[in-house]
């Protein structure tokens, strides 16, 4: 697998050196970018695997290697439309004998433009990746318990505390999440991606969430990668109940919650675990980190609350991120049974996200007359 990776970062720096000497000549800048392009295929595999320790330093670190990646990622994306066009115009150069391609494509014109445009982009990126929209969803049942016309569900997913997140970001998560007034809170994992000794101050916001009801959370693939335990201690100084593999009873509605355990086949079928089933006289709210439903299980739950994919993050990924774990952003149905996978309120690696917002979903439960 790191071959595959450290073959991406090279073609890509390589790819990208080659563009901007095309448009801005050599000189000592690309001695400088080459030796940073090796430290940026060196530094992944020693965060990943722990060489260099743990702490906020490292984990600052790693968002800003990541962040750099991605940036010469969206850079090479723009230059290859950039030379796809340059294509285009010199076939139509040799089909009408005109000089589109000298007069359009100019390497020494057409590189400063692509790398202002690549850089609008990237400053909108930052920006809707740090404006968390509120999503509001209505669903009606007949199963609400006798006497509750509304419960009113908030849903947070993917958060990742760690890297470059910031308090000031997640102070405008629980703003939605106070303005909401929730019965229940509920999150489906992924919210710890780092040390969490060195959040404390997130997990009194989170326990100040004022849930009628309560908070309950599932464990998402991120949260094994960097301390299973540390991330349950996290949850449960967080106000949240952790639930794994285990239904709750809440509110007269029944919370299955569903480990996010880590795999590398995600398409695998997934399966009810041993000693699990739905239960048949209530309303069941199912939290899973994967989008994916358990096999079988069409019509025996009522919604499904998702996450994992942040809708690929960075358009034009989405559409990979779909195809990969056979699901879109919002809701479906499965049958009978109602699915939201929701965007995640925060980001991995990268402060970036295009065409993906953000989010905290809002779902009221309504009573069908």
């Amino acid at each position: 697998m790191i071959y595959y990776v450290w073959s991406f970062l090279a073609v890509t720096h390589l790819y990208l050196y080659l563009k901007l000497c095309s448009g801005f000549g050599r000189g000592w800048w690309g001695v400088v970018y080459l030796l940073w392009g090796v430290v940026c295929a060196v530094l992944p595999l020693a965060l990943v695997r722990g060489y260099l320790g743990t702490g906020r330093l490292i984990e600052i670190l790693f968002g800003l290697v990541f962040t750099w990646i991605a940036l010469v990622g969206m850079a090479c994306a723009g230059f290859l439309l950039m030379d796809t066009g340059s294509l285009a115009a010199r076939l139509l150069d040799w089909l009408t004998g005109t000089n589109l391609k000298l007069r359009f494509f100019d390497p020494r014109k057409c590189v400063p433009v692509t790398l202002l445009l690549i850089s609008t982009l990237v400053l909108y990126s930052y920006y809707e990746a740090w404006n968390v929209r509120r999503v509001d969803l209505v669903i009606e049942t007949p199963k609400l318990p006798d006497g509750i016309d509304r419960l009113r569900l908030v849903h947070l997913a993917d958060i990742h505390f760690g890297g470059l997140y910031t308090s000031a970001r997640f102070r405008e998560v629980m703003d939605i999440v106070h303005s909401a007034s929730p019965d229940i809170l509920v999150a489906t994992g992924d919210i710890v991606d780092g040390d969490m000794r060195f959040w404390e101050e997130e997990a009194k916001l989170l326990a100040a969430h004022g849930a009628k009801y309560g908070a309950y959370a599932v464990t998402g693939n991120h949260e094994f990668y960097f301390g299973l335990e540390q991330a349950i201690d996290f949850k449960k100084r967080a106000g949240f109940v952790p639930l794994r593999d285990a239904v709750a009873d809440v509110a007269g509605i029944a919370i299955l919650g569903l480990d996010g355990r880590p795999s590398w086949n995600r398409l695998e079928p997934e399966t009810l675990p041993n000693g699990l089933c739905f239960p048949e006289d209530k309303f069941v709210l199912v939290l899973k980190h994967l989008p994916g439903v358990i096999e079988g299980s069409e019509g025996k739950f009522d919604l499904q609350l998702s996450g994992h994919t942040h809708d690929g993050q960075l358009w034009p990924f989405s559409w990979f991120a779909r195809w990969m774990y056979n699901s879109k952003p919002g809701l479906s149905y499965k049958g009978s049974s109602a699915v939201y996978v929701s965007n995640g309120a925060g980001f991995w690696g990268p402060p970036l996200r295009f065409l993906t917002p953000p989010e905290v979903t809002v779902i009221d439960l309504v009573q069908k007359k």
